[in-house]
């Protein structure tokens, strides 16, 4: 027998400490994918999909498939994820052992209009899209490089050997498939585009486009873009035109976003811009729609880096301006600014007061005012609701700032927003 492994005593021994540590399911299956041992019960509680529960069918098919069953040794881990984002870890036992299945887990909640998206694609029926919500909820939630290292346990504890993440991404198989088909070739695309001169655009001049971004230059960008040429562009999808253009415009956006964090755009505004940008291109149904929305994207990366860069500050005020903004909902007292900043207190205080005018915790104040009034213009949320969101201490103290930087009172500031 392989080191680790004396007895049916020490695979269960083996699972309960993989369950023990990561607090996934846990299920040592024969040859057939019938259990033997199942610690955690999410895997068997999971929905039907087409008549079947219990473990995905494909993760069945691997444990009994697997031409590796038969080896005197372990095989190597094999991560699988499903169609319904489900992860596992699937790990053969020699001879006639089974496998070790480890798994269902998640690598982020599946929530709300995510899961109700995802299980749309998927063809599952509204009346049985709770009981996917409530499984989904019972799910654990483990990192990715954490979900790894289970793996690698797991191998470890089985067959005493240590393994590397290279070597479990590899055994994984990610780099198996072709990357294309047998009867196409990058080749004959290339030598198809050179004989016709249809030829990509220069990579200095998309460089230029985006360094427009960075500098918040809208005009340039346009005239910059105006010069491409149609035929310049890549083919990004083989059965659809439309899907090309898509996917043209869901990478230019994604290097938009990169150049105007570069220009000094808070990152959470350029990644939600990106997110709002590619929903709504994904949303579209002609070819046209998508150059304009492409287009409008770009430009309102410009506009949002050039709007930014209204004040620009030392790399420390930046980045606690850019903490600030993402952490607004939390409490957020000096010293865990100056820690993030690395430095003292009251030197972060001194800094941040004579590059913006403003004083650290007046600033704050600012940016609660300014979140709150956009609370205010969405529905479902009361005023005391938004006080308490934006750690105000109480309404009346919610008010009085809020009147002190709008001149209004946040009734009144309601009022006048309908």
């Amino acid at each position: 027998m392989v080191k680790g492994i004396g007895n049916d005593e020490g695979i269960q021994y083996i699972c309960k400490l993989i369950y023990e540590a990561y607090r996934v399911p846990v299920l040592w299956v024969d040859e057939a994918a019938a259990p033997r041992l199942a610690l955690g019960p999410a895997a068997l509680n999971r929905p039907s999909v087409q008549g079947t529960g219990g473990l995905p069918v494909e993760v069945m098919e691997l444990v009994r498939a697997d031409p590796s069953a038969e080896a005197a040794a372990p095989a190597l881990p094999r991560l699988y994820a499903t169609g319904f984002l489900e992860n596992f870890i699937i790990l053969q036992l020699p001879g006639a052992d089974g496998a070790i299945v480890t798994g269902p887990a998640l690598n982020a909640p599946v929530t709300g209009d995510n899961a109700a998206s995802l299980l749309r694609d998927h063809n599952i029926p509204p009346g049985q899209q709770a009981s996917w919500l409530e499984y989904y909820g019972n799910l654990p939630i483990i990192s990715r490089r954490r979900w790894y290292h289970a793996a690698l346990l797991l191998y470890t504890l089985v067959t005493g050997q240590a393994l590397s993440v290279t070597e479990l991404l590899l055994a994984a198989g990610t780099l198996a498939e072709p990357l294309h088909p047998a009867d196409d070739s990058p080749d004959l695309d290339l030598s198809y585009r050179r004989e016709h001169t249809w030829l990509h655009h220069d990579p200095m001049q998309e460089r230029e486009m985006f360094r427009y971004i960075t500098n918040g230059d809208k005009a340039g960008l346009l005239r910059t873009h105006a010069s491409f040429a149609e035929e310049s562009y890549g083919r990004l999808s083989r059965k659809s035109q439309l899907r090309s253009k898509k996917n043209l415009a869901v990478s230019s956006i994604t290097l938009a976003t990169r150049a105007a964090i570069e220009g000094g755009l808070f990152w959470e505004i350029a990644y939600t811009l990106s997110d709002f940008h590619i929903q709504y291109i994904e949303e579209l149904r002609d070819i046209p729609a998508v150059d304009r929305a492409m287009l409008a994207a770009l430009c309102d990366f410009a506009d949002q880096v050039e709007g930014s860069r209204s004040a620009r500050h030392s790399r420390i005020s930046d980045r606690c301006r850019n903490y600030i903004y993402n952490h607004l909902y939390e409490e957020l007292p000096l010293g865990r600014l100056a820690e993030y900043a690395g430095m003292s207190a009251s030197y972060l205080s001194q800094l941040f007061k004579k590059e913006t005018g403003t004083a650290i915790s007046d600033y704050i104040q600012q940016q609660r005012v300014e979140e709150a009034k956009r609370l205010i213009q969405q529905p479902g949320f009361t005023l005391s609701d938004i006080a308490t969101r934006l750690h105000f201490n109480d309404q009346s103290y919610f008010t009085k700032v809020f009147k002190k930087y709008t001149g209004l009172t946040p009734r009144q500031f309601k009022q006048h927003s309908k």
